[in-house]
């Protein structure tokens, strides 16, 4: 338990540091994009392409976060409401219902990602073929942008992977829902 913790830390810190970078990046390149076009009646290009593929990833990768802070609907109240063993037994059965929906979308996310990714990106290739002139890389596909749904679920699969093993802990432990749940927001914010 304390090496499952242990690991989180780590990888919020460096998910928050990205995802912050991120939503940085985006600002930057947005307000750059109103300001040339409604300023100086220029554009740049790929922006809006660009734009669009980071809010894909920037929703992919911070639905973790969302799940951790409470901030998805659930109907957790249900599962409070039973008393102590029932209610840890009904959100395992939750936990594990979402965890099977979080890796069927994975896995077919990665089939989507490799039969359709193979189209390249349009954005990228302008970019690089101002970079780089006629000595521009090949042009990078489209399954960098798909990739991002099979990550996202596969991160959250492993934060309710956790969780299941929190519940079935605290059914040996004797510790009720309540106090499993309130345990794992006092290390988020720690």
């Amino acid at each position: 338990m304390t090496t499952a913790m242990s690991l989180q830390r780590p990888f919020r810190l460096v998910l928050r540091w990205f995802l912050t970078t991120l939503v940085g990046a985006l600002l930057v390149l947005m307000t750059t994009q109103i300001v040339l076009r409604y300023g100086f009646n220029a554009s740049l290009l790929w922006a809006e392409e660009v734009c669009r593929y980071m809010l894909i990833w920037l929703a992919f990768l911070a639905l973790v976060m969302a799940f951790e802070r409470g901030e998805i609907a659930a109907l957790g109240f249900l599962a409070e409401a039973l008393p102590r063993v029932p209610g840890l037994l009904l959100a395992i059965f939750g936990a594990g219902l979402s965890l099977m929906l979080c890796l069927l979308l994975a896995w077919y996310g990665w089939i989507y990602a490799e039969r359709a990714g193979n189209a390249p990106i349009p954005a990228a290739g302008f970019i690089l073929e101002s970079l780089f002139g006629a000595e521009a890389p090949p042009t990078p596909g489209r399954f960098w942008v798909y990739v991002a749904l099979p990550v996202g679920m596969v991160l959250l699969s492993l934060r309710l992977a956790g969780d299941i093993v929190n519940c079935l802990v605290a059914i040996g432990s004797g510790r009720s829902l309540g106090e499993v749940f309130a345990r794992v927001i006092t290390e988020m914010v720690e």
